[in-house]
């Protein structure tokens, strides 16, 4: 059961800032929390050093945009972004639903681009606003009550309450927490890690990417498909 105070006095050792035997401050162990929580605020919005997305639902209702965030209409801890989406269409009589894929678009310029924002039909588009402390998803076209949408966000990496909190996360994480906190810390004690702690921290850091790691399968989009064929030889398309 590692905890909060574990992982900040190993690190206060890799730099040397505190000896085999002694025992770390109170004001130490503060300064070690807080730079732990600031370290694991950040990893949160990179997608490889997350271990799992999530999938969250809401039921349309004829918005043209829909609140994502703690108390909003998707009630989770707001995300930096959203990483895809889809519409759920429940059959009628049939006691199955069909899930239809909804495309992201990654800028509000190419969101503003659409003309009639405010069209009723099946939803193709979103786009998200990651707007604090509550983002705004926008549809288009905008969906009926017949859609169930759902969002796929990363999980939040935990924030420790105390130093005396248990580190709930997987056992690689324990080790990439430990070799980075301690190149963290070193600034504030006018400390230089050495290479050797930079490679701990580095490879520990790469163990986790590489758990992590997620290839979507390549596909095509439906502009730039067709059934013309191109000849190199003789520079004709048939």
């Amino acid at each position: 059961m590692t905890t909060g105070t574990d992982l900040i006095t190993l690190a206060l050792k890799d730099i040397g800032a505190l000896g085999i035997g002694q025992s770390i401050s109170a004001e130490d162990t503060a300064d070690g929390l807080a730079t732990l929580n600031m370290m694991l605020g950040q990893w949160a919005v990179e997608r490889l050093s997350v271990y799992h997305l999530i999938d969250t639902a809401h039921q349309a209702n004829g918005s043209v945009s829909y609140t994502v965030g703690t108390g909003g209409d998707f009630n989770i801890p707001r995300p930096i972004k959203i990483n895809a989406a889809y519409a759920r269409l429940q059959s009628s009589g049939a006691g199955s639903a069909v899930d239809y894929r909804i495309t992201m678009i990654d800028a509000r310029e190419d969101y503003a681009r659409i003309s009639l924002k405010t069209l009723n039909s099946f939803p193709e588009y979103a786009f998200y606003d990651s707007a604090f402390p509550l983002g705004n998803l926008f549809l288009y076209p905008v969906p009926n009550s017949s859609y169930e949408l759902h969002i796929v966000t990363m999980d939040t990496l935990p924030q420790l309450a105390t130093a005396a909190t248990v580190v709930n996360l997987p056992d690689p994480y324990k080790a990439m927490i430990r070799y980075n906190l301690a190149i963290y810390l070193a600034p504030s004690y006018q400390l230089e890690p050495t290479p050797a702690l930079v490679r701990l921290a580095m490879n520990a850091k790469r163990v986790v990417k590489r758990m992590n790691n997620q290839i979507p399968q390549l596909t095509m989009p439906r502009g730039l498909m067709s059934k013309s064929r191109y000849n190199i030889f003789s520079d004709e398309t048939y």
